[in-house]
Order: structure tokens, then C-alpha cells, then sequence
């Protein structure tokens, strides 16, 4: 598959357009129609219930206050709000980002409607670049469908036609240890042009603690088997981004934008080990003094152009986009008397260059349709140079010495058609076919070239219903197949190697036979409206999964070892209610005017390869909770607000020999705002209050022999202020 050729083609085929398209022979109504829809759109911005109200596509809108109100200084923290999605892990550093319960490359995460490039970490996007982030649980033409449990969407901040300075100072303390984020950002208009300039800086300095109790039975279920590892880490890092946009308005209805993102970062970090041995025979290492030090670097830079005809738009995007890292790992290991027995030195260097290309034409070609035709492609390369030295002090101890260099390129290609159609006043479809085709090549100096190419055809129908006799009522549903592709990672067969290898902490090999897992989705939904605003709905999903890629154990010469594999089908559904409202929307006087905002997801899945119970597909979330609220005073001019959130634990089992539990999740935050003017406020916050630490149980079972490794993290509240000034 060779993109270069095939988008040339596009290229050509959509600049051969006419200034203004013409239309079909529908009356001047339909076309008039179409035209002043595509204007509200995307000049007059509706409410985000409004908008939601509106979309045959069914998608949730946050926007910008929403994001900023409670003071988060990373997406992330802001994300784990939202309806319909979660955060995994420990919801810290190196968590992922879920819908339905599942991460994993089951939830799509695009910037301004693409795939970010490799490297990119949303962890280090700050909130104030944002403009708003769209949650799409249904899959749409126009974006990829590799989104199994669903899309989200992060659009950043549009170019200022207005003059506008802002800055703000926020400081955090948790575990006794400071954050800070500065940010400025400026905007301006001088006659067609108009640019945004946002810069934050982030320095961040971290304490935790960890302990991990390996414990082991015999076939009798006798102890013979117990050690405990204690790791008390440290670090500190700092980040500066920026995401300059301008944009142009030209003549004939024409417009260029070019947005720049640009993010370093550097971390450093301890991250010490003591092991102390009770029963039976200790880890390899009884101690290690490990060192990590990373410098990133990463910037992407778009440039679009869009053209408005008679009810018609054109849009061609293009965009390059570089990310270089260095890192480097030392790791001194002791064994029980302190002796030093074995040091290790891990250096990797490493880069990624990328071209992408994107275009649609959209237009009212016929009466009642809103047609959209386009294309979307990516090639992105990857090196990466590793090297490992090991040094045995002692003897008996094993050297692994690795002098390895790997390269990946990954090809990408699409093309797309969908139709809006308005069926009656009460009924709209949407209909889209998606065409995806993906071809990954890769080598290392110690392993041939492994090349993979998959492909999908994507067929998508929405419809939104609105019940006759109300306004307030609709009902929506979907049907619409995706995928997850395989990633690099997981295709080449490259070893991984750990520490201290045992079944519960494998080796990992990835596996070149892997192939995409193919999902057929079907959503429904009902949804009211409420009279000024607010909305409560409720939606049932199902998933059915074919080809699902599964972690396989096996044991090679002693030496533990981890590998995907394509095994079995999933049965994936859950059920998600949500609502917003203010309490004085019921009309009873004597009720705060306060806005309420819940959501509520109960999610469960089978994979048939594997017995159950407990069998759920990617660590599936069973439940997640939100219910928060925001008040706002006149006299004194305060506003305050807060959220709690829960997320279920539980046992899931993840192949035949393997069984894990997780504890329960609960957080508290709140926030309080206090306006010395229209430009100038204090906002001060607390979260994660609760400060409940987290459990994660691990057990190997095989030949009557059980193996469990428990891990628990210290988890610590966070107290903040920031300052916000707008000149």
C-alpha cells in the first residue's frame, strides 16, 4: 500500500473543484437550509446541551469552563470527570484513558480529528490549550474507526479575532512535595489575520511509595514462598508546551489556519528497591538502586485550508510532525549481605517523523442530504537505537548485553463518504462507509523485517428520532463495525527483559501473526431535555468482538515469557446514564440555583476462550460513578463546587493461569472561585481527599502451584491555588 500516489490523486481531484459547486436540482429552500446550518455551526457556537440535541452523530460536548473550573493542570485530571469515561491505573502518571471500561486501544483519542502522533502524551497537555473535547460513543466516517469502545475527540483553541492577554500561576502541594504551572497566553486580529499564542511551563517534584509481597503454595497449599519488596521513589521533572494557531480569512470565501504544538520535557528520577526474604528463595536481586533520566522533545505543525461555495465547503489538511527522546537507566543490584553483584546500564535514543494528509468536500447535493466525501492518511516513521551492558560482579548472575537498533514505518490510509439526511422534521439518519487500510513494517539489528497489513471496510448508520408531541424527547440508535489494529509494540517479536522474571512479572515478545480485532456495535439512546436547559439520558451498548488479542504465558527454558496471541470472541454491553440540570429548573423557589451534573456506568463483558467467572475483555471497569455540583453567589461573587467518583474493583481473569484483582477507586475534590473583578480571579482547590491507597493482586495458578504478587500504592491528597489575570 503506497499513500503517496493515491493522495496525489485526491489532491488533484478536489483543487479541480469549482470556486462554488453546484448544487442538485433540489428547490432553493433545501439549499438555503443547508447553508445557514453549516453557518450556526461554525460561527455562532451552540450550547454544548444544545449541540448535543442538534447531532444526528451522537456525541457529548465539554467545553472550555467546564474543563478549567475545578483547576486541573493536566488533561487527564479533567477527563476522569466526564460522562462515559474513566481513568485506569491509579489515575497518575503513565493511566489510561477509558470509555465503556476499556483502555488498551479500545477508546480512540484524536487531536483536532487525528490520531496523535507516537510519542504524544496526553499528560502533558494542559487544559488552557483546549478549546473543548467531544466524547463520540458511535462511530463516525469522518474519523477513524479504530474505536471499539468509542472516540474521543480533543479540540484545541481556534486563533482570537480579539485582543486578549492571560495569565495565571497555580501551586500545588501533595505528599509534602510542589507543583507549579505557569501559563501565558496572548491573541490578537489585525485585519484579516488572527493568531492565538498559548505558553505553559509545568514543574512538578514527587514522593510515593510502593510495596510489593510476593507469596507462594505449594500443591498441599502450604507457604513456601514469601518476600517483600519495599520501593520508596522520587523525582522531579518540568514541561513546556506551546500551540501557537494563526489563521487567515482570504478572498472568495477562503481560509488558511496553521496550528503548531511544541512540548519538551524532562524528567528525573530514584527509584529504589529493598527486598526482604521470610520464606523460600528471595528475588534474583535482594536490592537495587535505580537511576532514569529522560529528555523529550515533540512538535507537529498543520496547515488547513478551507474554501465555502453556494451551500458547498472544501477543507485540505496537511501536516508534518518530529518527536526525539534520550533516556537513560542505571540499575545497581545487591544481594542479601549488600554486595554489589550485578550493574547494569540501559541508554535508548530514539525519534519519530510523521506526514499527514486529510481532505473533504461537503455539500447539500441533493434535498434533505448533506453529503461528505474525503480521504485521511498518515506515514510515520520510527528509530530507535538501544543499548545494554551488563556487568556481573559476582558469580552466577547472568549478563543480558544488548546493542540493538529498530526501525518501524507505519502506513495509513482511508477514504470516507457519509450522508446526513433529514427523513422528515422528526426523523434524521446519518449514513457512512469507511474504508481503513493499515501496513506496519519493521526490523532490528537482531531481527528480519516483519511486515503486517490489514485493512477494513467500516459501515456506519446512525439515526435520531424525535418523539411527536414533545420537544423534549428523543431516542437515538447506531449500528456501525470497527476495529483495533495490533500496535508496533506488540507485532515485533523484540524482548523485553525484567528485572526479576518470575510468572507474575514475564518477559514480553510481540508477535508478527497478529491480526486486527473486528467489532460489530449497536447503540441505543433516549434522552430528555429539559425546559432552559439540562439534559437526562440513558443508553445501552453492545459489542461483539471477534479475533481478540490476548496475553499468552508460556515458560521457556526456565525463563517466563509474555506474548499477544488472537484468541476467541467478546461479548461486550453496559448500560450509562447521565444528567445535567439546575436545581431551580423544577420551578420550586426555595432550591439553590445550583447545577447538578451525574453519571453512571455499569459495563460487563465475556470472553469465550476463557472460563469464567471473571473473564472480562482489557481489564474492563465494572461500574464508574460521578455526581458533582457548582454554585454560584452574586454577593459575595463566589462559586464553588465538587465532585465525588468512584470506580469498582474486582477479579478478572486475563488467560487460563492468570487471575488479578483490583480494590475500588473513590476520589473527592473541590474547588472554589472567588472574582476580585470580571478579569481577575482566585481559584483554590483540593483534590483526591479520600487518599484511599490502591490494591492490585496478581496470581499465577498452574501444576497445583499458586504464585500471588500483591502491589500497594500510597495515594496522597493535593491542595492548590491558582491565579487567573485577563488584561
Amino acid at each position: 500500500m503506497r499513500l503517496l500516489p493515491i493522495v496525489a490523486a485526491v489532491l488533484l481531484a478536489l483543487a479541480a473543484l469549482p470556486a462554488s459547486a453546484q448544487l442538485g436540482p433540489g428547490p432553493e429552500g433545501a439549499e438555503g437550509g443547508q447553508a445557514r446550518r453549516m453557518e450556526r455551526i461554525d460561527v455562532i457556537r451552540p450550547s454544548d446541551v444544545e449541540e448535543r440535541r442538534r447531532s444526528t452523530a451522537a456525541k457529548i460536548v465539554v467545553n472550555r469552563d467546564e474543563l478549567l473550573k475545578q483547576g486541573d493542570t493536566t488533561l487527564m485530571d479533567a477527563l476522569k470527570r466526564l460522562p462515559g469515561v474513566s481513568v485506569g491505573g491509579s489515575g497518575g502518571r503513565g493511566s489510561d484513558i477509558r470509555m465503556r471500561g476499556m483502555g488498551g486501544g479500545y477508546t480512540q483519542i484524536l487531536v483536532n480529528g487525528e490520531r496523535p502522533p507516537p510519542g504524544f502524551n496526553l499528560e502533558e497537555l494542559s487544559p488552557d490549550v483546549i478549546e473543548r473535547v467531544e466524547i463520540l460513543r458511535s462511530a463516525t466516517a469522518e474519523f477513524s474507526t479504530q474505536a471499539v469502545a468509542g472516540t474521543i475527540n480533543i479540540v484545541l483553541r481556534q486563533a482570537l479575532a480579539q485582543k486578549s492577554r492571560e495569565f495565571k500561576q497555580a501551586v500545588s502541594v501533595s505528599n509534602g512535595e510542589p507543583a507549579t504551572s505557569t501559563t501565558v497566553q496572548f491573541g490578537d486580529g489585525f485585519g484579516r489575520l488572527a493568531y492565538t499564542v498559548p505558553i505553559t511551563l509545568n514543574t512538578f517534584r514527587f514522593r510515593n511509595h510502593r510495596t510489593h509481597e510476593q507469596r507462594g503454595f505449594d500443591s498441599e497449599g502450604d507457604l513456601d514462598l514469601h518476600y517483600l519488596t519495599v520501593q520508596d521513589h522520587e523525582g522531579h521533572g518540568r514541561n513546556l508546551s506551546t500551540a501557537p494557531k494563526l489563521q487567515w480569512t482570504l478572498p472568495g470565501e477562503q481560509n488558511l489556519s496553521v496550528d503548531v504544538f511544541a512540548n519538551m520535557n524532562r524528567f528525573k528520577g530514584q527509584f529504589p528497591d529493598v527486598s526482604t526474604t521470610f520464606i523460600g528463595a528471595g528475588p534474583t536481586y535482594d536490592s537495587s538502586e535505580n537511576r532514569f533520566e529522560q529528555e523529550f522533545v515533540a512538535s507537529r505543525v498543520n496547515a488547513t485550508w478551507t474554501r465555502r461555495g453556494e451551500g458547498s465547503r472544501t477543507e485540505i489538511r496537511v501536516g508534518f510532525n518530529y518527536n526525539h527522546r534520550d533516556a537513560e537507566f542505571i540499575a545497581e543490584n545487591f544481594d542479601e549481605a549488600g554486595r554489589a553483584v550485578l550493574d547494569r546500564i540501559v541508554t535508548t535514543s530514539g525519534g519519530d517523523t510523521g506526514f499527514t494528509t486529510m481532505g473533504k468536500y461537503s455539500a447539500a447535493l441533493v434535498e434533505g442530504h448533506y453529503f461528505t466525501f474525503g480521504w485521511d492518511a498518515q506515514q510515520s516513521r520510527r528509530t530507535e537505537d538501544r543499548f545494554q551492558q551488563d556487568t556481573a560482579l559476582a558469580p552466577g548472575y547472568r549478563e543480558f548485553d544488548i546493542d540493538e537498533s529498530y526501525k518501524a514505518e507505519v502506513l495509513r490510509a482511508a477514504f470516507f463518504g457519509q450522508d446526513e439526511w433529514d427523513v422528515t422534521d422528526r426523523l434524521s439518519a446519518y449514513l457512512g462507509l469507511r474504508w481503513e487500510g493499515i501496513e506496519t513494517r519493521s526490523q532490528s539489528s537482531s531481527i528480519p523485517q516483519v511486515k503486517s497489513t490489514s485493512s477494513v471496510w467500516s459501515p456506519i448508520a446512525q439515526v435520531l428520532w424525535k418523539v411527536p408531541g414533545s420537544e423534549k424527547d428523543q431516542v437515538r440508535a447506531a449500528l456501525a463495525r470497527t476495529y483495533k489494529a495490533p500496535n508496533t509494540f506488540e507485532l515485533l517479536p523484540r524482548r523485553f527483559i525484567v528485572n526479576n522474571n518470575t510468572p507474575t512479572t514475564p518477559d514480553f515478545s510481540g508477535n508478527p501473526n497478529l491480526k486486527p480485532e473486528l467489532s460489530l456495535g449497536l447503540d441505543l439512546a433516549y434522552e430528555h431535555y429539559f425546559t432552559g436547559g439540562g439534559i437526562a439520558s440513558v443508553s445501552f451498548y453492545f459489542r461483539r468482538v471477534e479475533d481478540i488479542i490476548l496475553r499468552e504465558l508460556v515458560e521457556i527454558d526456565g525463563t517466563f515469557l509474555s506474548r499477544p496471541t488472537n484468541l476467541g470472541k467478546a461479548n461486550v454491553r453496559g448500560i450509562e446514564l447521565d444528567t445535567k440540570f439546575n436545581l431551580r429548573r423544577f420551578g420550586i423557589k426555595w432550591l439553590p440555583a445550583t447545577d447538578i451534573r451525574a453519571n453512571l456506568a455499569f459495563n460487563d463483558s465475556e470472553v469465550d476462550f476463557l472460563p469464567g467467572p471473571h473473564n472480562r475483555l482489557a481489564d474492563q471497569t465494572r461500574m464508574t460513578a460521578n455526581v458533582g455540583f457548582d454554585h454560584r453567589m452574586q454577593q459575595p461573587p463566589v462559586a464553588f463546587g465538587g465532585t465525588f467518583g468512584y470506580r469498582t474493583g474486582g477479579f478478572i481473569r486475563s488467560s487460563f493461569t492468570q487471575l488479578a484483582y483490583s480494590s475500588p477507586v473513590r476520589s473527592l475534590d473541590f474547588y472554589a472561585v472567588y472574582r476580585f473583578s470580571p478579569k481577575m480571579l482566585l481559584r483554590v482547590f483540593a483534590s483526591n481527599l479520600l487518599a484511599q491507597d490502591t490494591h492490585r493482586v496478581d496470581a499465577y495458578s498452574a501444576g497445583g502451584r499458586l504464585l500471588e504478587l500483591t502491589n500497594i500504592q500510597d495515594q496522597f491528597r493535593r491542595f492548590g491555588a491558582q491565579f487567573e489575570w485577563r488584561l
